[in-house]
């Protein structure tokens, strides 16, 4: 089990869950160079360095003119996949992505230098389902995308996004969007995005939760790395599995009600200072409020599903409640602790007091227990 710094992520980069979006992108394992089929298309050129929307906002970056020959001549028009990672792309026109319009299903452009999205360019490729551009430096999408009603999958994580595009709601098949990491400050642009499953805005700039009434199927809410100071504007999000908050600036644990189908909720790195208001979300099996100011275990004795619970770096100055709390709860296999007085204080007996009030368990903080033996 990994720390709590490092199990979370906003990003579909990183799926264990610690404080939203890495600011590191993964980078490919495939060896430099190309792979072709007569389905997909690879090209992985000489890597130089990625754009950083912190750093790069005004750099264009060594750009490969592409409008002298098609490097993807080569590729069958049949191709349905084409992933051209760090290829040092600027502009998409000498791509001639046209001649794969009938077929194409997935396009890759990670890490290039793209900062214009050509509507000539997309209005073709109406057969396109995911489409990434994750680590470029588009500021802007404009009408690019209306003909894609076929998209389910749009990456525009690591680019320079001061608010969320308009026009989402032509893309009336849209599942998955990521917008991590760019200078989003408010959550808009969302109506009539009813198909929409996981919404990940990870690491911006965002202050308040609001104007998601119309995600009606949302079943994943990645907010991590955001400057959000209160739990408000989630009632209408009933199908809500999966929510995280971690690394923002909320104090108390309210406006969950609602959520009575929450599977998974990250809230570490905040300002919480009670465990409170979870008497509706009895779906719960892992609570992560780790990093915050909790002074007593509590209003836990409910949740019968719970698999992990993470309290780590907290408040908590003894181990007088886990019998009354936590023994009930036959399904907890993980729990942390570490980082509060009740371990600080107590170093020789802390773990072995853990094990004998919940027996259950198969890991207390970092270590497993003889329980989770074969």
């Amino acid at each position: 089990m990994a720390s709590p710094e490092t199990r979370e992520t906003s990003n579909k980069n990183d799926p264990a869950p610690s404080g939203a979006s890495d600011p590191e992108a993964q980078e490919s394992r495939e060896p430099e160079g190309a792979r072709k089929s007569t389905q997909s298309a690879r090209v992985v050129l000489s890597s130089v360095n990625g754009g950083d929307p912190e750093t790069d906002e005004e750099e264009d970056g060594p750009e490969e003119n592409l409008d002298d020959g098609d490097f993807l001549s080569d590729f069958p028009d049949e191709t349905e996949e084409l992933e051209l990672l760090h290829s040092r792309i600027g502009s998409l026109a000498g791509l001639r992505l046209s001649r794969f319009a009938g077929h194409l299903k997935k396009l890759c452009l990670r890490q290039n230098f793209i900062s214009h999205l050509d509507p000539e360019v997309f209005h073709q490729l109406t057969k396109l389902e995911e489409l990434d551009l994750y680590d470029n430096k588009i500021k802007g999408v404009g009408e690019a995308l209306d003909n894609l009603s076929a998209l389910s999958v749009l990456d525009l994580s690591f680019n320079l996004l001061r608010s969320v595009p308009d026009r989402l709601e032509f893309l009336t098949s849209l599942d998955t969007i990521y917008f991590v990491q760019n200078k989003i400050s408010k959550i808009s642009g969302f109506t009539s995005c009813s198909t929409l499953r996981s919404l990940e805005l990870g690491g911006n700039r965002i202050r308040t939760i609001e104007n998601l009434d119309d995600l009606v199927n949302l079943e994943e809410l990645w907010l991590g790395k955001n400057k959000i100071a209160k739990l408000e504007g989630l009632e209408n999000l009933k199908k809500l599995k999966i929510l995280s908050l971690q690394s923002n600036r909320i104090t108390k644990l309210e406006g969950l009600q609602e959520l009575r189908d929450l599977d998974q909720l990250y809230l570490s790195h905040n300002g919480i200072k009670r465990l409170e208001g979870l008497e509706n979300n009895v779906q719960l099996t892992t609570l992560d409020v780790g990093s915050n100011f909790i002074p007593a275990i509590e209003n836990l004795s409910h949740l019968m599903k719970l698999e992990e619970l993470w309290m780590n770096g907290n408040q908590i100055p003894d181990l007088h409640a886990l019998e009354s709390e936590l023994k009930p709860i036959s399904t907890l296999q993980t729990l942390y602790l570490e980082a509060n007085p009740c371990q600080t204080n107590d170093m020789t007996g802390y773990r072995r007091k853990i094990m004998l009030a919940l027996p259950q368990l198969k890991q207390i903080d970092a270590l497993y227990t003889r329980a989770a033996a074969p």
